[in-house]
């Protein structure tokens, strides 16, 4: 028995199809939304590219903002640490400086005073050369600080000073005259005045160690490169 044709399946050629168009569903009480639906689809895209592009430029604007902080905190750290090496670079040369110039003043007065003992030196030989009664203050002054016991004092001189004051000496000291006694071991412009309880060291070498002492050197009568 032949199987009748279904009508449903057979095979609808191309030709057949061309005034097929597609199918759109109405709304249900009968209205048109097809415009309104585009307006709304394409409102949502501008909606959307505007936020992205908004989002984009505020993540631009913070991470601008946060990278240029970065940079000024770096920049005001860098600033901050060059400013306090230069200080404490400043403090040690005003330091330094400042212990240059007081060992300097320390070095020149010392000069002046080396160079005014010099000269001190040399003043003083020549008055010792030119002034025969040169020994008669330090004579009386050295009689004085020995002990008034009434026993008799030496004064030893150098053979060279005792001959050219020996006379002058006797007549102007006051009270009992001493010994005056030749030692070529005191040097010329000094004396050595003895008694029996004490001695008084009056050459020059002491006198003068005296009066340099007190100006905090400590320079000797005969160094080696003095004139003699």
């Amino acid at each position: 028995m032949a199987t009748k044709p279904n009508p449903h399946s057979r095979f609808i050629p191309r030709e057949e199809i061309d005034g097929v168009a597609a199918w759109h569903f109405s709304a249900v009480d009968g209205s048109e939304d097809t415009s309104a639906g585009s307006d709304q689809e394409g409102v949502t895209t501008e909606v959307l590219q505007q936020a992205r592009q908004q989002a984009h430029a505020e993540g631009f604007a913070r991470g601008h903002d946060a990278g240029a902080q970065e940079v000024r905190d770096a920049l005001e750290a860098t600033l901050r640490k060059t400013a306090e090496e230069t200080a404490v670079r400043m403090a040690q040369l005003l330091r330094n400086t400042r212990d240059h110039l007081k060992k300097s003043e320390e070095q020149i007065s010392r000069q002046i005073l080396e160079i005014a003992c010099d000269l001190a030196r040399q003043v003083v030989r020549r008055e010792l050369q030119g002034d025969p009664n040169h020994l008669k203050p330090v004579i009386a002054e050295a009689l004085s600080q020995l002990v008034d016991d009434g026993l008799p004092a030496t004064v030893r001189m150098n053979p060279g000073d005792l001959t050219l004051m020996r006379g002058a000496l006797q007549e102007t000291l006051s009270g009992p005259v001493p010994e005056f006694v030749a030692d070529a071991s005191v040097s010329p412009g000094g004396c050595v005045i003895e008694s029996a309880t004490m001695a008084v060291d009056a050459t020059i070498e002491k006198r003068w160690a005296r009066a340099v002492g007190n100006l905090g050197l400590n320079a000797s009568w005969n160094p080696e490169n003095a004139d003699v």
